[in-house]
């Protein structure tokens, strides 16, 4: 495993390499020539900053409530759990671990949620993966000044529908101890809202 990880961090740092030397034939940016430059190159490109920070706010043990609409005209499925936020990888990333009951009423299901902010493209960056499907959904978005508010536009396969999904997450930290998540699907440029997420932290 150890092995493993070293080669993908090896492959990681050679296409960033790689795309600094593109970078340095169109834009004349300097391109490290030693390790020892290298190595300072990615810290300082990698370091936690005041976006990162922002995420602080979520991070504890929370309970859930899940309305998810098939049908907007009709009343959505209720699902219920809890959610484990914590920093993980030196501050760099949120990682969202859900765990409750699914559309059918059991218990089981499962989800994990990556969120970051990537310091190179400016953007807030998600990854969303459940054990109800094979699939990811990922978002790029950013927040608002007070750092209360995470939009992302998002885009996932749909396994059932066989194509593209395109929409809008939005988180919202009312609170110290609430937060709300909704999902919205745009098709013809309208949003349609497909699921929302009050997470109540434990006392």
């Amino acid at each position: 495993m150890k092995a493993t990880l070293t080669a993908l961090c090896t492959t990681a740092a050679f296409a960033l390499l790689l795309s600094l030397t593109a970078q340095n034939r169109a834009d004349e940016v300097k391109v490290p020539t030693t390790p020892e430059e290298f190595a300072k190159a990615l810290a300082e490109a990698g370091a936690p900053g005041p976006e990162h920070t922002k995420l602080k706010a979520l991070v504890g043990s929370w309970t859930y409530t899940c309305k998810a609409w098939m049908d907007p005209s009709a009343p959505p499925v209720e699902t219920k759990g809890t959610i484990e936020r914590k920093l993980i990888l030196g501050g760099r990333f949120l990682e969202e671990k859900y765990a409750g009951t699914g559309f059918d009423g059991e218990s089981g299901s499962e989800a994990l949620n990556l969120i970051g902010y990537d310091n190179a493209q400016k953007k807030y960056t998600s990854t969303f993966a459940c054990n109800m499907g094979t699939g990811t959904c990922t978002g790029l978005g950013e927040s608002d000044k007070s750092g209360e508010t995470f939009s992302f536009a998002t885009e996932c396969y749909c396994p059932v529908l066989k194509k593209n999904i395109k929409g809008r997450d939005e988180i919202r930290i009312e609170s110290n101890n609430k937060v709300v998540v909704e999902s919205y699907k745009i098709e013809d440029g309208a949003e349609t809202k497909m699921m929302e997420i009050v997470s109540v932290r434990k006392k």
